[in-house]
């Protein structure tokens, strides 16, 4: 417990006055320093995050000249669709999992998931991450 927190006497508070005395001390100490994000005006956070996307992006451009690819969100969907390309072209175990999964999704389309696991078959639909030697 630090020091500010032992000297909080509530006995001479109303359990009103104690409670926004907490509630003043809690957002005191977790309040953001100046000059951080939360109280960067709008043109300056549009900035920020600009900022923050290019470097975002030459991270990843950094890492995939190196033969790494970043684990971003963006980039694990791409090599779970490879999986499920790879586990319908060649009728792997899970094969009719992956059907399913595409009729449910598409399921306004029913000829969807035949056609996806025909083009995957023939090589038109190609895996994007995963590079087949």
């Amino acid at each position: 417990m630090d020091a500010a927190a032992q000297d909080f006497d509530t006995s001479k508070l109303t359990p009103d006055e104690a409670l926004a005395e907490l509630y003043r001390r809690l957002t005191a100490r977790g309040a953001p320093a100046p000059g951080s994000f939360t109280s960067l005006s709008v043109d300056e956070r549009r900035e920020y995050m600009r900022v923050a996307q290019r470097r975002s992006r030459a991270r990843a451009r950094a890492a995939a000249a190196g033969g790494a690819i970043e684990a971003n969100s963006g980039n694990v969907r791409d090599a779970l669709a490879d999986a499920a390309l790879m586990i319908l072209a060649t009728g792997a175990p899970g094969a009719e999992l992956v059907r399913e999964i595409l009729a449910k999704v598409f399921r306004e389309r029913p000829g969807v998931p035949m056609l996806v696991e025909q083009r995957a078959k023939v090589g038109k639909m190609r895996p994007k991450l995963m590079v087949l030697s």
